[in-house]
């Protein structure tokens, strides 16, 4: 006689599309940095929707002052704005 198993399928609130690597060294060594990294490649769900963050500027060039002085960074994001994109999930 077989017996069913289940398969589950476990989804975790936050999504990283980028590398992750780079991210958790970033998160261990200058932590702004790793914010720009999770808003350029990071999403997170609620809901069956994924929600992630569309910034209308230079990526390069966020990175370039969230090193040099991380002030600028915000008064970038700040200037040229942030959208929430909001997709629905593909369920199977």
């Amino acid at each position: 006689m077989k017996k069913k198993t289940a398969v589950v399928k476990h989804h975790y609130p936050l999504k990283y599309e980028g590398n992750l690597i780079l991210f958790i060294l970033s998160i261990l060594l200058f932590f702004p940095i790793a914010i720009v990294l999770a808003m350029k490649n990071g999403a997170f769900i609620r809901n069956d929707k994924y929600y992630a963050f569309s910034y209308h500027g230079s990526y390069g060039w966020l990175i370039f002052w969230t090193l040099i002085l991380f002030p600028i960074a915000i008064i970038l994001v700040l200037i040229n704005g942030v959208d929430v994109v909001e997709e629905k999930r593909m369920t199977r």
